[in-house]
C-alpha cells in the first residue's frame, strides 16, 4: 500500500512539473512524437509476440501473451526518477521527459485494446 502511494506521488509530480514548467517541445513536435511511440510500442509487441511464438521457448499460448505483456510495457515511474537523476538541473529536462510521459498513457490505452483482441483470440 505504501509503494501504491509513492508510486501515485511520484506519477503526481512529473505531471504537475510538466504542466506548470511546459514540455519544451512543440504542439507539432508532441503529435510526431506521439505518432512515432505508437508504431515502435505496437512493432515491439508484435516483435515480442513473435519471438516468445517460437518453438525453441516451447511456451503456451497463454505464457506468451504474458511475456509480451511484461516485456514491451515500460512505467513511468521507473523512467522518471532515472531521467531526473541523469540530467539534474539540465535546461532541457521536460523535453527529456516527454517521451516518457506520452508512452505510459499510450502503453495503457494500446495495451487495453490489444488485450481485449488477445483475449478474442485466445478463445477461438
Amino acid at each position: 500500500l505504501i509503494c501504491q502511494f509513492i508510486l501515485i506521488g511520484l506519477v503526481w509530480n512529473a505531471f504537475c512539473n510538466a504542466f506548470t514548467k511546459g514540455l519544451g517541445i512543440e504542439f507539432s513536435h508532441g503529435v510526431f512524437l506521439l505518432g512515432l511511440l505508437s508504431s515502435l510500442h505496437l512493432g515491439s509487441f508484435k516483435l515480442l509476440m513473435k519471438f516468445f511464438s517460437s518453438k525453441a521457448l516451447n511456451f503456451s499460448r497463454e505464457d506468451v501473451i504474458a511475456a509480451t505483456f511484461c516485456t514491451s510495457h515500460k512505467t513511468l515511474a521507473f523512467g522518471l526518477p532515472l531521467l531526473n537523476t541523469i540530467f539534474e538541473g539540465n535546461p532541457n529536462l521536460a523535453a527529456y521527459c516527454a517521451p516518457v510521459m506520452f508512452i505510459h498513457p499510450l502503453q495503457l490505452l494500446l495495451g487495453s485494446v490489444l488485450a481485449s483482441k488477445l483475449k478474442e483470440d485466445n478463445e477461438k
